[in-house]
């Protein structure tokens, strides 16, 4: 996923910062999609389909996993210590930082996340 991302991204001149949010994003997602998505033994299955104009770019990502809404939990405490802080949440917290707009959807089956990457500020 990484490789074709960043073919798309070099074929198109992204800027670095669009690039880098995400790639960053999609291993966040993707990461979570393994661990958590597992039906039994089997790993879900996902796309990723990334659309672009001349504004923004779309991440469409989909997983067949059990329902989950990434960005339905409260946001995580970072004021806390370690200690005190719950468990999980700081990677989806950062893709809701890089990125411009995010969405779920539980679509035909699936996990459908929405990430958008404006190209220029304003």
């Amino acid at each position: 996923m990484t490789a074709a991302f960043a073919e798309f991204a070099e074929a198109h001149a992204l800027p670095a910062d669009v690039r880098r949010s995400i790639n960053i994003s999609l291993d966040e997602l993707l990461a979570n999609a393994l661990s958590h998505g597992r039906r039994g033994r089997d790993p879900c299955a996902v796309t990723v389909e990334v659309q672009l104009d001349r504004e923004r770019v779309t991440v469409i990502f989909t997983d067949d996993g059990p329902p989950f809404d990434p960005f339905a939990r409260e946001t995580p405490n970072t004021t806390l210590s370690v200690e005190e802080r719950p468990l999980g949440g700081l990677g989806i917290h950062l893709v809701k930082q890089l990125m411009d707009q995010v969405s779920y959807e539980r679509r035909a089956g699936q996990n459908v996340v929405v990430l958008v990457k404006r190209l220029a500020k304003g």
